[in-house]
């Protein structure tokens, strides 16, 4: 029985997040109403309200579940291993145009901001840039090349994935690491 609950709320969660995904794709977090959200994903209010206090905490708990997935890709990267960033860095790309729409919403959307650094400060993230930075002692020239290359390389990736044609996730993957690299290494 508790099984088939845990399935029963996450079809309805799934259904709340596609149906607020359509909707922001022509209009702002803020002119989504409860009542049509609910409406697009039939269901009741009483039932998003169950699980969420606004569309503000369904649209957080999709950011959160992208930052997780994303996470999850270079969980296991190496920072001594460029061959092995590279890939998963790649892997990252790839998830990216998997769920292309939500990933132009998180990082074009300014019902975001601050993503780049919630996207930038995943722990990995901070390993793979300060196994880069491991030669530099000048604090204040350490931190502004990480933040440098951190802005640099979302700004790549927020390009490539607007793109209507794109390099593949391999070929990008090796531009920003190789940019960011440079950037560090100077």
């Amino acid at each position: 029985m508790e099984n088939r609950e845990n399935l029963r709320v996450r079809r309805t969660r799934q259904r709340l997040s596609e149906a607020l995904l359509e909707m922001l794709r022509d209009r702002s977090l803020r002119s989504v109403s409860i009542r049509e959200l609910c409406q697009k994903a039939g269901i009741n209010r009483t039932t998003f309200y169950h699980h969420y206090g606004s569309q503000y905490d369904l649209f957080e708990e999709i950011c959160a579940q992208f930052l997780e997935d994303i996470a999850a890709c270079l969980a296991s990267a190496d920072p001594e291993n460029r061959e092995h960033v590279h890939e998963k860095v790649a892997l990252v790309l790839t998830y990216l145009q998997d769920h292309l729409q939500v990933a132009r919403l998180l990082l074009n959307h300014s019902e975001m901001p601050g993503f780049a650094d919630r996207l930038f400060s995943l722990p990995k993230v901070g390993d793979l840039l300060e196994a880069s930075l491991r030669g530099c002692t000048d604090m204040e020239r350490r931190e502004a090349t990480m933040a440098f290359a951190i802005h640099g390389s979302f700004h790549l990736l927020t390009e490539w994935i607007n793109r209507a044609e794109r390099a593949t996730p391999e070929k990008e993957s090796a531009l920003i690491l190789e940019l960011a690299g440079r950037v560090c290494r100077s």
